[in-house]
């Protein structure tokens, strides 16, 4: 028998944004931002992004993978074990 996957990104466990604009992307991959806008202009970012009301975004996704950080996937016991463990527990 098959169980649910009953865990989520390290990205969604922080709230952390599904997409961002060019300032956040340029800083994550430190790049100066005239340095970024050129580079999407010219077709040559360092990971996907498009034109959403005449601005750049990037998924969170993308920029993370082009950043190399992995968005691990984090099990709800784990998170559960790291409460217990930051409230003094002594759960690990």
């Amino acid at each position: 028998m098959r169980h649910r996957d009953e865990s989520v990104p390290l990205s969604e466990v922080f709230a952390l944004p599904a997409k961002v604009d060019m300032k956040i992307a340029a800083q994550v991959l430190d790049l100066r931002l005239t340095t970024a806008y050129r580079l999407a202009r010219a077709g040559e970012f360092p990971c996907r992004l498009r034109k959403e009301r005449g601005a750049y975004v990037i998924r969170l996704y993308d920029l993370m993978r082009s950043a190399g950080i992995q968005d691990v996937r984090v099990h709800d016991d784990d998170i559960e074990a790291g409460a217990r463990f930051a409230a003094g527990g002594d759960d690990l």
